[in-house]
């Protein structure tokens, strides 16, 4: 394997078991949590919990585990560790389209339809329509990518575990 597939390899499993861990943590430790909230603590916590995910850290992670591991399959291939490869091919191909794809595409309008509520001035059937529209499908959503991240992380570990071709 060259240098660089292998740093790529192993530079694309840190970001993917950073991003599976909040996702997968999340899903086990805050959701249960705010399950049990009155619609009102609900939205605003999710407002604000999305509005705080967006930062620099977390952008990095998320968005340059796709770019990584597009280049640990690219160079794996070039090295003609072909074995190898597919298995990274695999979990780059399900984190861009499973985990990132799902947030871009289904998360983040969510969030975005959540963040414009206004609480001021609301009631209470305000407050449990927003909760109602946001909280199930986002949930979904959720548990898909969780799911699919932690694929990905069993495919780029067995890329890091394959033998090299000979």
């Amino acid at each position: 394997m060259s240098t660089v597939s292998a740093t790529t390899i192993g530079t694309g499993i840190v970001g993917l078991t950073m991003v599976t861990g909040l996702f997968w943590g999340w899903a086990f430790s805050a959701m249960p949590g705010l399950r049990s909230v009155d619609d009102r603590t609900y939205v605003a916590a999710m407002q604000s919990i999305n509005r705080a995910i967006l930062n620099p850290m977390f952008l990095v992670a998320f968005t340059g585990t796709v770019i990584v591991l597009a280049v640990a399959a690219i160079t794996t291939f070039m090295a003609g560790d072909t074995r190898r490869a597919w298995w990274i091919t695999a979990a780059a191909v399900t984190y861009t389209l499973g985990v990132f794809g799902v947030t871009v595409a289904g998360n983040v309008p969510l969030n975005d339809a959540l963040d414009a509520f206004v609480p001021a001035g609301a009631d209470d059937g305000g407050f449990a329509a927003a909760r109602q529209a946001y909280e199930g499908p986002w949930n979904r959503l959720h548990a898909i990518r969780s799911a699919l991240g932690v694929l990905a992380v069993v495919f780029a570990a067995t890329a890091a575990l394959t033998p090299t071709e000979d």
